[in-house]
């Protein structure tokens, strides 16, 4: 898709230069696939919180105990 766009030339050659492509293309669509995937990121990072309780290291090293700590974070 071709389109005229308004962006600070600098920050684009130093884009460019920091992330080692050669095109304008390139490091606008390198730019606009990182919004993307820091989106993604942020969506799986925001759900963790309702995940249901994982067994921790300690439960189970100390199965006996198990029952008891998962009673008690509830």
């Amino acid at each position: 898709m071709k389109m005229t766009l308004d962006i600070d030339a600098k920050k684009v050659e130093e884009a460019m230069a920091a992330y080692g492509v050669e095109t304008k293309t390139e490091v606008i669509d390198l730019a606009l696939r990182e919004l993307l995937r820091k989106k993604a990121v942020d969506r799986l990072l925001g759900s963790i919180g309702r995940l249901p309780d994982v067994i921790t290291n300690a439960e189970l090293e100390a199965p006996e105990k198990r029952h008891l700590n998962r009673a008690r974070r509830r």
